[in-house]
């Protein structure tokens, strides 16, 4: 791992107060996930089981407000001590790709914007599999996807928009151009790459009116090698119902903020044998 890798996340770390809606749930969309746990099974004995993959806060107000037993799996240490509001313990350090948690140990895993974070297809096919590993027969895998939308968005298209100050804030601009400059999944979009359209096309971003604390938000992709690998629905669809599979999707919800139609959270339901 490159020294700008390692960098990365406790960068994001210090800057988590910061990031804004569409990249963290709104009020509607931890509605959503709440919908899904009425659908969950419930346990033999005790409280349903939550695993959060990550630390969102928004998650664990959720599951905690519904007396859930909640347990976080997060990749960085600073990421864990800077942002999660649970008690000490609760959130683990490990990957997603290889859980830590014993099979059949939970009935609902939540995911707030996490599948793009792992190559495509290898290390998100990884990830299902170990949702289908630690879900409980019959559990739920809840998750806010980022997807590009159905007809490319240009790049320079993108850039006018900045240019012109028709983007609201460096929120929206990361997963538009983002997404933008995605060729195809499996290539993904490279950050610092994301960092250098922006700084070319606006050298003096202060003339747009933003926060300039606003603006150290994207500070963590100077130079970052980390790739993000936004997929469709049909693809994230493609990865839980059939390869590796063991899904079935059961309900998709679309929020009505700025750039919503890109955020939908999904629910798929595991095999119950």
């Amino acid at each position: 791992m490159s020294a700008t890798t390692r960098r990365h996340w406790p960068d994001i770390a210090g800057q988590w107060a910061r990031v804004g809606p569409p990249l963290r749930p709104v009020a509607g969309d931890i509605a959503f996930f709440a919908e899904a746990v009425a659908l969950a099974p419930l346990p033999g004995k005790g409280a349903l089981r939550t695993l959060i993959l990550g630390v969102t806060p928004e998650i664990f107000v959720l599951a905690g407000s519904l007396g859930t037993d909640v347990v976080a799996v997060d990749h960085t240490q600073a990421m864990i001590d800077a942002v999660w509001p649970g008690p000490p313990g609760t959130a683990q350090l490990g990957e997603w790709t290889d859980l830590p948690l014993d099979a059949g140990s939970r009935e609902v895993v939540f995911c707030d914007g996490g599948l793009h974070l792992l190559e495509h297809p290898a290390g998100q096919r990884a990830l299902v599999e170990n949702l289908a590993r630690v879900l409980a027969p019959g559990g739920l895998a809840v998750l806010r996807l980022f997807v590009p939308p159905p007809e490319p968005e240009p790049v320079a298209t993108v850039i006018d928009d900045l240019q012109a100050g028709r983007v609201a804030d460096l929120n929206l601009l990361k997963l538009r151009l983002g997404m933008a400059l995605q060729a195809d999944p499996a290539t993904g979009v490279e950050l610092g790459r994301v960092w250098s359209e922006m700084a070319t096309a606006l050298p003096d971003p202060g003339r747009i009116g933003w926060d300039p604390d606003d603006l150290r938000g994207i500070d963590s992709y100077q130079d970052s090698p980390v790739r993000y690998h936004f997929v469709t629905v049909a693809e994230a669809d493609r990865l839980f119902t059939v390869e590796p599979g063991g899904f079935e999707r059961v309900s998709i919800r679309v929020p009505d903020y700025e750039l919503g139609e890109r955020c939908p959270t999904v629910c798929f339901r595991r095999s119950p044998r």
